[in-house]
């Protein structure tokens, strides 16, 4: 819960799933130490299982599907997983909790803090808050509030996700940045009102030449001064 203080400053939001967190490694890291597949074979059962959670959370947005959360999602991902030969029965529970337990990139927790003496930091994912509660404590990142997607019964890019971290920052700021390693999510976070900072990371979406964002990140603790500086 933010105290009354905390209330009052600028709201930065980071995206979780690829920016703060490795989260195709972790998945392959963790196949490959509960299954005895090579890095090659983790790798695609990694992509595939992403691959059917992005599915799912496409027809959900697009209102082809109810909405349930992204634990479940993972879950069916397996399953499927399971049924179609690729991963044996017996690695269905151990990945189950993968999600929860997602590695930050070397430089997140550090990078959180130092922007955290300045601003509310918050992270805004389509992660389930059963995930997001075990993943930031896990992680070690010092994030002041969580919003999730569940929250919304939608997901990413959905507007109603960002409107989220709009309906918390404080009343009479700027709007809050979003800081993502995905292109896609920083063009809908745009369109929703939010102002917008890229950080290039491993595996993510790539801006395209049209893009116009308000921060274009070097290299990913670059961003920490532009938005120190914003303040």
């Amino acid at each position: 819960m933010m105290t009354a203080d905390r209330d009052s400053r600028p709201l930065i939001v980071f995206d979780v799933l690829g920016t703060l967190v490795d989260q195709a490694g972790s998945l392959r890291r963790r196949i490959m130490n509960v299954t005895d597949q090579d890095a090659s074979d983790a790798d695609r059962v990694a992509a595939a299982w992403l691959d059917y959670v992005a599915m799912r959370e496409h027809q959900i947005t697009a209102g082809d599907a109810p909405f349930v959360a992204s634990h479940v999602l993972d879950d069916e991902a397996l399953a499927l997983l399971v049924a179609d030969g690729v991963l044996p029965a017996e690695a269905h529970q151990p990945l189950a909790s993968g999600p929860q337990h997602l590695e930050p990139w070397a430089d997140s927790v550090d990078g959180v803090a130092l922007l955290a003496d300045s601003f509310t930091i918050a992270g805004l994912s389509n992660a389930s808050h059963q995930v997001l509660a075990e993943l930031i404590e896990s992680s070690g990142m010092r994030l002041q509030l969580v919003l999730s997607a569940e929250d919304a019964s939608t997901y990413k890019p959905d507007p109603a996700v960002y409107q989220l971290a709009l309906t918390a920052s404080p009343v009479g700021a700027p709007p809050p940045y979003l800081v993502a390693a995905h292109a896609w999510d920083l063009r809908a976070a745009a369109n929703a009102g939010m102002r917008t900072a890229y950080v290039p990371r491993p595996g993510g979406d790539a801006p395209l030449d049209d893009d116009e964002f308000d921060i274009y990140a070097d290299d990913p603790a670059d961003p920490h001064a532009r938005l120190l500086a914003c303040t």
